[in-house]
């Protein structure tokens, strides 16, 4: 008798523990919540890091824009001065003499201006959009403060290119280019309008981020 009874009590523990735990259903919703909010959280480190690199893809361009500025001010500059020899050679007549180049090197400064205008077109539309879908966080912040210190240096830059470019507009006239002279005015200010637009705008983007 008592061996049997101890047999039974063996029996019954060892199916209690061969047959599996029925989770409660506070427990499985407990446990589905918390999956969701891992998988929440990872979606928004994702989201938050592939906006991060746009915004630093984003003022790694902008700071190129600036060098790119830095170079067609010298360029002005040399064309400036050809522009004058041209004139006092022989007012009033474009490209003749002694410069044969210089009709063709103007088209080519006109046709970059006009490229980086809607270049910075380009990309303040790209802003515009990074801004639309930004949200505060931190991990934002820094990516953020670079895109405004770029958008600040470039416009700095454009505001001493569009200044450059009042001074030539003279000498473009008086060597007789006037077409390129309206060209350079017309390009030189929406590249400063631009810029200007892209300085508030990541202003903005910045304000936006942070906590």
């Amino acid at each position: 008798m008592v061996r049997t009874l101890s047999a039974v009590l063996l029996l019954a523990a060892v199916s209690a523990s061969a047959s599996p735990a029925i989770p409660s259903f506070e427990f499985s919703a407990a446990q589905l919540q918390s999956t969701i909010a891992a998988m929440r959280v990872d979606q928004v480190k994702a989201k938050s890091g592939n906006l991060g690199a746009k915004i630093s893809n984003l003022a790694w361009d902008l700071e190129r824009y600036q060098r790119d500025i830095q170079h067609l001010r010298n360029d002005l500059r040399y064309l400036a001065q050809r522009l004058r020899r041209q004139s006092q050679a022989q007012p009033g007549r474009p490209g003749q003499p002694g410069d044969p180049n210089l009709r063709w090197d103007i088209q080519r400064f006109t046709r970059d201006t006009d490229q980086l205008a809607r270049d910075l077109q380009w990309r303040l539309n790209d802003l515009r959009l990074l801004s639309g879908q930004a949200e505060k966080d931190e991990a934002l912040v820094a990516p953020a403060n670079r895109l405004a210190g770029a958008a600040r240096w470039l416009k700095s830059e454009t505001n001493w290119f569009e200044s450059d470019a009042r001074s030539a507009g003279w000498d473009f006239r008086r060597a007789g280019y006037n077409f390129e002279a309206m060209d350079l005015d017309r390009n030189s200010r929406d590249i400063d309008d631009r810029s200007q637009d892209l300085e508030f705008e990541s202003n903005r983007l910045l304000a936006k981020v942070k906590p």
